[in-house]
């Protein structure tokens, strides 16, 4: 009876922690900001902020006394791991958010479709309002805006479980208005999906290298 009890312990562990949820909050104004949430816990992951290191009065000491090319090393290190992070930091305006949603429509429809499939949108909202500076330009560029943007979004919209989205692009021919960004979204998926798509694919590499 007690090995039953355990068993179903552990199977209810199990089933709790395949229906925890992995919450994703973005927002895009000027630059894109997203927050991880995983029950209580927020992790924010763009911009990323570093937490400032506690050194003791020994270790500034030493650090004072090593040598130029150590120090050379640990910058080079820490920019490798910024320009890693910053990549969704960097982009910006009309042009970053565009990029943005081809570069995650092309993710969607690849290699990670399987997991994108089982990702839940409660919100998305994207707006741009495009001025190119005179009409000819702006009208131009609004139908490569269009040309792009629409086809992104129905690519994330049809593969992912979508709830409820809102796409506005307009151009703008008033010289006195600028060119105006903005785009936000609510999403989530279950940890019991991401575990179930990395044993497939765990499986799959076993696999391949028995019959390698």
């Amino acid at each position: 009876m007690i090995a039953l009890y355990i068993l179903l312990i552990i199977l209810l562990l199990l089933v709790f922690i395949c229906l925890i949820r992995i919450r994703i909050e973005a927002k895009y104004v000027d630059e894109i900001k997203v927050i991880l949430k995983i029950l209580l816990l927020d992790f924010q992951l763009v911009p990323y902020v570093e937490k400032p290191e506690k050194k003791s009065e020994k270790k500034k000491k030493d650090n004072k006394k090593q040598k130029p090319e150590e120090e050379e090393k640990k910058e080079e290190t820490t920019e490798k791991k910024q320009s890693y992070l910053s990549k969704l930091k960097d982009k910006k305006g009309v042009t970053g958010l565009i990029s943005l949603f081809t570069e995650v429509a092309k993710i969607a429809g690849g290699t990670l479709q399987g997991i994108f499939r089982h990702i839940v949108i409660k919100k998305l909202i994207v707006g741009i309002a495009l001025n190119s500076g005179d009409a000819a330009s702006t009208a131009v560029d609004y139908g490569k805006m269009c040309s792009v943007v629409y086809p992104a979004v129905n690519v994330i919209t049809s593969i992912c479980i979508c709830k409820d989205y809102t796409v506005t692009l307009e151009p703008i021919f008033d010289d006195e208005r600028p060119t105006e960004a903005y785009a936000e979204i609510s999403a989530y998926i279950r940890v019991g999906f991401l575990l179930w798509y990395a044993l497939k694919a765990g499986v799959k590499l076993l696999i391949a290298r028995i019959k390698m």
